[in-house]
């Protein structure tokens, strides 16, 4: 059982019209939240390809990029603020792009119980919150339980692809992956070229702040 701790706080702004009506009627089709159980995501997208899940994915920029720019690829970019799932539901549409869905929910909960093991080529995790106060470690979203449904999920030659421009949590999580024999490091140092930049790099940048991109492929998955 995964432990219910949130790693998130879900904030509530005003959404348009607009937004609203994505999220109701596009979500009905694109949304993973309110597809049946047992996901089958051979039928979510209607064919079989490699499939890449971002989780925090904000306001959809890297999703819709890399979705446009990698058709061979099924992507799932996944969050549980309401205002960017609906921006990714509007642009994927206006941008008629057929190898995207989105998640509004808990992505740990999809990885850990929703997700059928080794259903995934990559999990991308950029700038996930920090949570730097001491009372607050517990709700960062790279924590053992996170680590083990990740090796669950990712197929053999898989990557989980970490950053962060938080020191500290970068090293919290060099050390809950080390827990995991599974997965080599590959890429430990400044940000990977082919990582999308966005505005919150962006603006860290400017503060000062320089990202650390921490990349692991799965080697021997474990029996489950």
């Amino acid at each position: 059982m995964v432990e219910a701790i949130r790693s998130y706080h879900a904030r509530r702004g005003r959404l348009s019209p607009r937004q609203r009506d994505a999220l109701i009627e596009l979500g009905r089709h694109y949304d993973l939240a309110t597809a049946p159980d047992p996901l089958d995501l051979d039928v979510v997208f209607g064919r079989r390809a490699p499939r890449v899940l971002e989780i925090g994915s904000g306001l959809g920029d890297a999703a819709l990029l890399t979705a446009a720019q990698h058709p061979e690829l099924d992507y799932i970019a996944a969050d549980v603020h309401t205002k960017g799932i609906a921006r990714t539901l509007l642009e994927m549409e206006q941008q008629k792009l057929t190898n995207l869905r989105v998640l509004h929910g808990d992505a740990l909960d999809f990885v850990s119980r929703r997700l059928t093991p080794r259903s995934l080529q990559q999990i991308l995790v950029f700038f996930p919150d920090p949570w730097p106060k001491a009372r607050h470690n517990k709700r960062r979203l790279v924590r053992p339980e996170f680590a083990a449904a990740a090796v669950r999920v990712l197929e053999p030659g898989g990557t989980l692809h970490l950053a962060t421009d938080d020191r500290q949590y970068a090293q919290v999580m060099r050390e809950v992956i080390r827990t995991r024999p599974e997965l080599t490091c590959t890429h430990d140092g400044a940000r990977v070229p082919s990582r999308p930049r966005t505005k919150y790099e962006q603006a860290g940048e400017r503060a000062g702040r320089h990202a650390v991109d921490l990349v692991y492929r799965l080697e021997a998955p474990s029996d489950l």
